[in-house]
């Protein structure tokens, strides 16, 4: 049975205060879970389980460049408005929630968490205050605000009942967002792993700029293995010097330099990262280029920037879309959709003036 929600007006404004506990970020970390962005409860799950079995978390998965780009690339449809529509007729105003709050979460924050939420995990979750009339065909009141619960704040209780940090949210007083998928944390783990272990590479490449440098003794013997260890060293150190590109090398060493392969391994291992990464996400590898040629820049931005927004962002806007039409979240009859009327358009020819 719905319950008219007086509490959980409050558990909103408890939410807004910041007196829901713990809160992300704070100091407790009394419970070790696998979700957890902690590094100590990172270091317990990779010690119980093995470093190939370990949970990913999502702060992990966010230094890897390729997601961070594709998280902000989702994350831009939250400046599109959520419109309320009753056949062709415009009724969003009867639904103020859908474009304002009364909490310190904007309606873009709040869009743009629940993105932020399926783009790693399953599930992103709703708390939603009630009141004035029942909305027709249903025990529910109007939804008068709404605001997104932090991933690791929520729960379902071995009775099926929804928790936000143990306690029991109302029947009604939750909307619960069901994803795309399963999350790059759930199917995307052992890519962010080597995604990581690239970005490792890269950074310890990045630190030798120059070609492999490889010692070799003229004869044998010609060096003891102390005098090598420094030998070695020294060249290190100059390699990272802003003068050592000039280097001394005794006649009873040969020096030979590498080409440059492992340069272009890493270049086309990252590059393979991005293209998994846009794949699990349904993107366009090409939206992940931190640059384009300059040639294809300005056709790419203006051409397909729309198109894509509206067709492969599909993917990521139409399942929030059918779940807020839903009656539990507006009146019967009642559709949301995104607007992208307000979408730049494409510019096919010399500009003209009106």
């Amino acid at each position: 049975m719905l319950v008219k929600l007086t509490p959980h007006v409050s558990l909103i404004e408890r939410l807004q205060r910041g007196r829901l506990t713990p809160l992300k970020g704070s100091t407790t970390t009394g419970i070790v879970s696998p979700w957890s962005d902690g590094k100590l409860d990172s270091l317990v799950w990779t010690d119980i389980l093995g470093i190939d079995h370990a949970p990913v978390t999502r702060s992990e998965a966010m230094s890897v460049p390729a997601i961070a780009a594709a998280r902000n690339r989702i994350v831009q449809i939250a400046d599109r408005p959520l419109r309320a529509l009753n056949g062709s007729t415009d009724v969003t105003t009867e639904s103020p929630w859908l474009y304002r709050t009364d909490v310190d979460e904007t309606a873009w924050e709040r869009t743009a968490r629940i993105l932020d939420d399926w783009i790693f995990y399953p599930w992103s979750l709703l708390l939603v205050a009630r009141e004035g009339e029942t909305m027709a065909g249903t025990s529910f009141q109007k939804i008068a605000d709404a605001q997104h619960v932090p991933y690791d704040r929520w729960d379902i209780d071995d009775e099926g009942r929804m928790t936000v940090d143990g306690d029991v949210i109302p029947e009604g007083g939750y909307l619960l967002l069901r994803g795309p998928f399963d999350g790059l944390l759930s199917v995307a783990r052992d890519t962010i792993r080597a995604a990581k272990s690239l970005e490792r590479a890269w950074a310890t490449r990045v630190r030798n700029p120059t070609p492999t440098i490889i010692l070799e003794e003229r004869e044998e013997g010609s060096f003891t293995k102390k005098e090598a260890k420094a030998y070695v060293k020294a060249v290190s150190d100059a390699t990272r010097d802003p003068d050592g590109a000039v280097i001394f090398a005794p006649h009873k060493v040969n020096l030979r330099l590498e080409g440059d392969a492992a340069v272009n391994v890493l270049t086309e291992a990252r590059n393979a990262v991005r293209i998994d990464i846009a794949n699990f996400l349904n993107l366009n590898a090409s939206a992940l280029d931190g640059a384009k040629p300059q040639a294809s820049l300005t056709y790419e931005t203006q051409q397909t920037e729309t198109q894509e927004l509206q067709d492969r962002m599909a993917f990521w806007t139409a399942p929030l879309e059918y779940r807020l039409s839903q009656d539990d979240a507006v009146p019967s009859g009642v559709r949301v959709r995104f607007d992208f009327a307000s979408s730049t358009p494409a510019q096919t020819g010399t500009p003209t003036e009106d």
